[in-house]
């Protein structure tokens, strides 16, 4: 053994009687200024190896199910700190916390410490400990299925929604029946130029209703006859109306194999929208694939695929619609059916909700603000269609928006 090693072995051992650096260098016979080096010494090498132990016997209790650790050592050295005593009880101070500890000497000279320790829970870990954790971490490697870029199309159907649309209504806007007509017909046709790009379309299922019209008699009624400020009588009303909904119609048939057209009456226009669906019916009667459901009722049921779609105006308490639907003549499908929503207008505004499984979805609608909406604070409403796509198996698989 070298001398230096010798006089490193010697201090070390001289170190468990917690003296002065004096006290060292008179025992080994060296200068204060030597002990301070041997002393760095022995601190760089406890830094880069465990704890010398020496002689010791141990008693070790681990817990799994509480995540503790109890463990006594008897050593030939004394623990200095946590630190030592965690590296002499090989406790992992990354997953454990020594919540206590103790350490005494013994008749024999040798020292005996025990220390509990339990697996560190999320507040027991400091930023230095997040920061350590970030310096070593290496995320796992995943690996990514490639995606087909091919241009197939996959086949969809699609519903497309524009609600509550009220045609002769007088809005604070100053709109005219033409601008509205465009209106809907630039939402109509964005909605599919969106929708074809990316899918083909089989089928396109295209409520109609849902206060179409803003009045529904002669005196300018709702179907419960509350008066309404209008632009027009009611009569272009349902002129204009059919003429847009005829073109409207025509161009769906243009980009899809089938179009079936869903009359659900409106609380606006409940007698009126029947003869708007009964007309449109008798017009498209010698094109093909051009069907309609169109009977005096206030629910009308699709099945696109596996998916139930339930069709209600939604002037009630939407919550209970599911239900009705379920335990209705139309019971069966929907029991089925691997998805089933429910449909409704009304509100003016978008809203999503599930209620046990049934997504329930309030279409928005493209009507301006008039005198009693802003009497009643019912503003700022997005104004915007939608058009839903639904594969056969998957389900609903995209949403398309147009907003004016």
């Amino acid at each position: 053994m070298s001398e230096n090693q010798s006089l490193l072995y010697r201090l070390e051992e001289l170190l468990t009687q917690k003296k002065s650096k004096k006290f060292y260098a008179e025992k080994l016979g060296i200068s204060e200024y030597e002990v301070n080096e041997l002393l760095k010494e022995l601190r760089e090498k406890d830094n880069d190896d465990e704890v010398p132990i020496r002689n010791y016997t141990e008693e070790r209790k681990v817990n799994v199910e509480k995540g503790t650790i109890e463990s006594t050592i008897v050593s030939d050295f004394d623990p200095k700190d946590d630190i030592e005593l965690a590296k002499l009880h090989k406790i992992n101070l990354d997953k454990y916390i020594i919540t206590n500890y103790w350490s005494k000497m013994l008749p024999s000279g040798k020292f005996t410490s025990s220390v509990f320790s339990k697996k560190k829970q999320a507040k027991d870990y400091s930023p230095e400990d997040f920061a350590k954790f970030l310096k070593n971490y290496k995320p796992s490697e995943i690996t990514i299925k490639q995606i087909n870029s091919s241009d197939h199309k996959e086949d969809v159907d699609l519903e497309i929604s524009i609600a509550d649309f009220h045609l002769a209504k007088k809005t604070l806007e100053g709109e005219t029946i033409q601008d509205k007509k465009q209106q809907f017909m630039y939402v109509l046709l964005e909605l599919l130029n969106k929708a074809t790009a990316s899918f083909n379309i089989k089928t396109v299922v295209f409520p109609i209703s849902n206060d179409f019209f803003h009045t529904d008699n002669y005196q300018n009624q709702t179907t419960n006859g509350t008066p309404q400020d209008v632009l027009t009588g009611y009569d272009n009303e349902y002129e204009e109306g059919f003429d847009l909904l005829v073109t409207a119609i025509s161009v769906l048939k243009a980009h899809a194999d089938n179009v079936e057209v869903v009359l659900v009456q409106g609380n606006h226009d409940r007698t009126k929208s029947f003869y708007l669906a009964h007309a449109l019916d008798v017009y498209f009667s010698n094109k093909l694939n051009i069907t309609f459901q169109r009977e005096h009722s206030t629910t009308k049921v699709v099945l696109l695929g596996n998916t139930f779609i339930g069709y209600h105006h939604g002037n009630c308490k939407i919550e209970d619609l599911p239900l009705l639907f379920a335990t209705g003549k139309n019971s069966e499908a929907f029991g089925c059916s691997k998805y089933r929503e429910v449909h409704t207008g009304d509100k003016h505004h978008y809203m999503a909700k599930e209620v046990k499984g049934v997504r329930i979805q309030q279409m928005p609608s493209l009507s301006g603000v008039d005198r009693w909406h802003l009497d009643n604070n019912y503003v700022h409403n997005i104004r915007a269609g939608i058009a839903t796509a639904y594969h056969p198996v998957k389900g609903r698989i995209a949403e398309f928006e147009s907003r004016i």
